[in-house]
């Protein structure tokens, strides 16, 4: 008997986030027969100066796009300033979040953690737990806080402190290099840890830290058991 599928959604800070974070284990939901549905908050050139808007924007949500179809992805792509989320109203961005919860109702969301470098990243994480507080008749079960190279293993404050593992397949693998070439606008070259090769280095660290050949590792936000009545 196989498993109903089930709607997942990834909430990414900016544009190649969600492929850097969870990009193997999006295609391990996909091989499940699960419904991905990817939410971007910026894509906007703000930290870019002397570069257009449009142009970037156009730019950065057509690699969205590209990666997005890898995964058979429902894409929405919002227009917060980026590098500059703490000039945005905090309820916008929390609204923004949960429109998307309340779309595509997924039983999984993964999404930033709080212990990132990044303060579009961390504001990020606060408005995903704002949006899905536990109520009656939610749908959202999981929310994982991914890792993303240059942004986490930089933080400052409380480490990354990960307790769930998402082993990966070499199709994993092979889809989330993929995504990343769709970034490669985004990416940097060896040896920065933002390089193709660093990121698939780290899943097959985090692969080992668990007896698998590959992985991608998340701290549990929260994760509620439902039990038979």
């Amino acid at each position: 008997m196989t498993s109903p599928s089930r709607s997942v959604l990834a909430v990414a800070a900016h544009a190649d986030d969600e492929v850097l974070g969870a990009g193997g284990t999006l295609a391990a939901h996909v091989r499940a027969g699960d419904r991905i549905h990817l939410l971007v908050l910026s894509a906007s050139a703000t930290s870019r100066p002397g570069q257009s808007h449009d142009q970037v924007r156009a730019h950065r949500a057509a690699c969205v796009n590209k990666a997005a179809a890898l995964y058979g992805a429902q894409v929405e792509i919002a227009d917060f300033p980026d590098n500059a989320f703490d000039t945005a109203p905090r309820l916008a961005i929390t609204q923004t979040v949960e429109a998307a919860v309340a779309r595509c109702k997924p039983q999984i969301l993964y999404t930033h953690s709080a212990a990132d470098l990044s303060l579009d990243h961390r504001i990020t994480a606060e408005a995903v737990a704002a949006a899905t507080r536990p109520q009656p008749g939610r749908s959202v079960a999981t929310v994982l806080a991914w890792e993303v190279r240059s942004a986490t293993e930089w933080g400052t404050g409380v480490p990354f402190r990960p307790t769930w593992f998402q082993p990966l397949t070499e199709q994993d693998l092979t889809v989330k290099e993929q995504a990343l070439k769709a970034y490669a606008s985004e990416m940097r070259p060896w040896p920065h840890t933002r390089s193709v090769r660093a990121v698939l280095a780290a899943a097959r660290l985090r692969g080992a830290q668990v007896g698998h050949e590959a992985a991608e590792a998340f701290e549990v936000v929260r994760h509620t058991v439902f039990t038979p009545a």
